[in-house]
């Protein structure tokens, strides 16, 4: 059946369900969330999640014991920490093992951040570059910008 199998009216929900996490593939029935975005948390238009509704446009007073277990278990943090970027730190240290690695790395990024005309969206990406090295995000700029004389 593939993964909209929810979407077939036997095994549609009875309640209106968001979940855009889960969408495509074969068999989709619905508008595929639009241009909603596929993951929490995006940094230019961020996912809110609406409150549960008894189907009445109500909003339910009381929870199912599963919606009460995947509402606590699936909590996700809104700001940004120092903890975000613990492995993507790591692996920059990583790649200045090799000779060259970590210069490669700045010419890739460097080279799609040219194409972005947003200047709101490049200094975003610098400030989450600085987060894992303030060297790193300086090169990065650097390198950008460089190319765009």
């Amino acid at each position: 059946m593939g993964v909209n199998y929810q979407q077939l009216p036997t095994n549609a929900a009875s309640l209106p369900v968001y979940c855009p996490f889960q969408r495509d593939g074969f068999m989709n029935f619905s508008t595929n969330y639009g241009d909603d975005p596929n993951y929490v948390g995006s940094i230019l238009r961020p996912t809110t999640f609406a409150p549960a509704s008894n189907g009445n446009g109500r909003v339910a007073s009381t929870l199912t014991e599963h919606e009460k277990w995947v509402g606590e278990a699936c909590s996700f943090a809104t700001q940004i920490t120092d903890g975000d970027f613990e492995q993507a730190t790591a692996l920059w240290e990583v790649l200045g093992r090799e000779t060259g690695h970590q210069e490669r790395f700045i010419g890739n990024v460097a080279g799609h951040l040219r194409g972005v005309k947003d200047s709101r969206l490049k200094s975003m990406v610098y400030v989450l570059f600085s987060h894992v090295n303030a060297g790193l995000a300086a090169r990065i700029q650097a390198a950008t910008e460089a190319s765009l004389l």
